[in-house]
């Protein structure tokens, strides 16, 4: 994902784990393809998803530190800065949390920014992260960009959407 005023977000798919749409050309097309999908600096809906994702991400650190039974695929999503001074947001997923330090391992192919590469692992900044996500027996908590890229489809690309991912959103 890119991020800068007025400049588009590029929101990176996560494999198969987590897959995401785009208002065009295809959502269809963009979730097969884990294509890079962009937003603008400027959207509402994007910007209060990752307002909530910061907010609550005690939530996501507590089930992290004693997960129950069912909890699977813990992911952070972080910004990184891109050549041309925008934002590229990319999930880190194998997590490890040692003195309230999260360390992962970089889960998507960067398109822009070179501050890190597929497979890295990282120190994770708290003040990078964007969104948050784990599975509580197959239904999606956190997820907010997740979110809010699919309530902007319309109800057959949602429904489609739907059927595409290996767990449930509840709305």
């Amino acid at each position: 994902m890119r991020f800068k005023i007025i400049r588009p977000i590029l929101f990176v798919a996560i494999g198969s784990a987590v897959l995401m749409a785009c208002q065009s050309p295809s959502v269809k097309d963009k979730i097969e393809n884990d294509e890079v999908i962009g937003f603008r600096s400027d959207d509402e809906a994007m910007n209060a998803a990752i307002a909530k994702a910061k907010n609550s991400l005690d939530l996501f650190v507590q089930a992290f530190q004693k997960p129950k039974e069912g909890y699977e695929g813990f992911a952070l999503k972080l910004a990184y800065h891109t050549p041309d001074q925008s934002l590229e947001h990319i999930w880190i997923g194998n997590l490890t949390y040692i003195n309230n330090q999260f360390t992962g391992v970089v889960h998507n192919s960067p398109v822009s920014t070179k501050e890190v590469a597929l497979g890295d692992t990282v120190l994770i900044d708290k003040q990078k992260i964007s969104d948050w996500m784990y599975l509580d027996k197959g239904i999606l908590r956190g997820g907010y960009t997740i979110r809010a890229m699919r309530d902007q489809l319309s109800e057959p690309e949602k429904e489609e959407f739907n059927k595409s991912i290996d767990f449930t959103i509840e709305d």
